[in-house]
């Protein structure tokens, strides 16, 4: 049967976004975990592609950047979604409503490499969704095969609201355009452990070493090697790969700068790095990487967790509270590179893109800026502090015995209609301290941290695999877990990755003329 050019065109872009898999967590905009529609919401290729399939020859044209009018109604924008975007943020979809006049019309597709899948087809045929949510491998995979609308024209990063994201913005910048300003961004990994256990053992919080600047590559070293040496079954560190301690030194072990890709792996500080965690390893001061964060501290033989803060805190909470066991969590960035003079940390973001095609730019245009707006309300500021550092009581609303539901005015341990015991709702609440750490972590306008994005997860799924496949084969985990030479892993690999990352660079040098 002959193939029409359409249908040949969208079959080879869904498979060509289709094996770029989709990066990142499937978080809601406060940065908590989201229900997925997908079965294969780690990445897994939809039915119909083949994860690393190859269809490079087949590009869409460059995005036509139109003019808008800010006057015009903002309208019904369509947005392509992997969780039920109405639902789970209802209230700033009614805000679009009521502030813009806007509305959403959403298809809710699977995660993982069926979000690509259909991203791909829907632009081919144009179809494109006005907005879609940024994934790792929208930059600078996405960006490449000209999926996305450049928005430079559209958000003035100058301007008050977007205080702070400039520098970021620069980071997602592809041959001078910008696809990509997040509206908010979170600390992405971060060292986790329980307060409690450490003055139990008699062991120095490292949360002082971090108040007096000492908390660095060698005092966490020193601290998982007293922790292991009191028990035979004490783990010193396991969670996350590499990157997060490799973004210390500053250095990124991908970069794309702009109208370069800059292959890291043999950099000098990549490499005292990865011998570091190396050297922890061998001393059997680490775990086997990931754990989750719900039982990762039940047992109280992990002194730290690398993972990110906010969903382990929570998840660690409620699950020591519920098992009754003693607990104080806490969170810290990860430690510093003793040769900088600054604590460089790694970060995730959330945000929008739009992609090339899309009808409804101005509706677009005016749902990112709301995101952003609610984010930088200084009411929202000062109520979701108050939220997070609330430590009394919460209730259920509703009593377990008879089902009356509470009023506001019925804040009290006992339902007015029975006289039964309310039951407790659990709520991980943040000290002020915490709290405050935590804001000077995902919010580059305070100062605190130089934030880094590794653009390392951005490529296709046969590069993800290299440097976090399975186990001892992954570049980021081998060193770290499974004791394996950083550097032999390196050279087996690296023509492998120049070899990917050299089709990208040739795609970046046809833009840059």
């Amino acid at each position: 049967m002959k193939r029409s050019k359409t249908a040949a065109l969208v079959l080879a872009a869904a498979m060509l976004l289709g094996s770029a898999g989709c990066g990142g967590t499937s978080t809601g905009r406060d940065g908590t975990p989201v229900t997925t529609t997908a079965a294969d919401a780690g990445g897994t290729p939809a039915a119909g592609t083949t994860a690393g399939t190859n269809a490079a020859d087949i590009e869409f044209t460059e995005a036509e950047v139109q003019e808008i009018d800010e006057n015009q109604e903002t309208g019904t924008i369509k947005v392509l979604i992997y969780y039920d975007l109405v639902s789970q943020d209802a209230d700033l979809v009614t805000l679009f409503e009521t502030r813009y006049g806007g509305s959403i019309e959403q298809e809710i597709t699977t995660s993982g490499a069926g979000y690509f899948e259909r991203l791909g087809t829907l632009v081919a045929s144009d179809l494109s969704p006005d907005i879609t949510r940024y994934e790792w491998m929208s930059f600078p995979h996405g960006v490449s095969r000209n999926i996305y609308t450049p928005i430079d024209s559209y958000i003035d990063l100058d301007s008050d609201l977007w205080s702070g994201m400039k520098g970021i913005a620069e980071e997602f910048s592809y041959g001078g355009k910008h696809y990509y300003v997040p509206y908010k961004i979170t600390s992405n990994f971060a060292i986790n452990y329980n307060r409690l256990v450490l003055e139990e053992y008699g062991m120095t919080d490292p949360m002082e070493l971090y108040r007096n600047g000492e908390w660095t590559w060698d005092t966490f070293r020193d601290m998982i090697k007293q922790w292991c040496d009191i028990s035979p079954d004490h783990i010193g560190y396991t969670g996350v790969n590499a990157m997060s301690f490799v973004a210390t030194t500053g250095t990124k072990l991908i970069e794309v700068a702009d109208n370069e890709i800059i292959n890291n792996l043999k950099n000098e500080n990549v490499q005292r790095c990865m011998e570091f965690l190396e050297d922890i390893c061998r001393q059997g001061l680490t775990g086997e990487g990931y754990v989750d964060p719900g039982e990762a501290f039940v047992d109280g033989n992990l002194l730290f967790l690398g993972m990110e803060p906010t969903w382990t805190y929570g998840a660690a909470c409620e699950s020591l509270y519920k098992k009754n066991i003693e607990y104080e969590m806490c969170f810290l960035p990860f430690p510093r590179d003793p040769l900088s003079d600054e604590y460089n940390i790694a970060y995730d973001s959330f945000g929008y893109m739009i992609p090339s095609g899309a009808k409804n730019i101005k509706g677009a245009v005016d749902w990112i800026t709301l995101n952003r707006t609610e984010v930088m309300d200084p009411d929202n500021i000062a109520n979701d502090k108050a939220n997070m550092t609330d430590s009394s009581t919460r209730y259920f609303p509703k009593c377990s015995s008879c089902k009356h539901v509470f009023t506001e005015e019925e804040n009290g341990p006992t339902c007015p209609e029975c006289g039964a015991d309310k039951k407790v709702k659990f709520f991980a609440y943040y000290t002020e301290d915490q709290y405050d750490l935590l804001q000077d972590m995902t919010t580059p306008a305070n100062g605190k941290f130089h934030f880094l994005f590794d653009n390392v997860f951005g490529f296709n799924s046969d590069l993800d695999t290299i440097f976090q496949g399975k186990g001892e084969e992954s570049l980021l985990d081998g060193p770290l877990f499974f004791d394996v030479s950083y550097t032999q892993l390196r050279e087996t690999n690296y023509n492998a990755i120049e070899s990917i990352l050299d089709d990208y660079r040739e795609r970046l040098s046809k833009v840059n003329g």
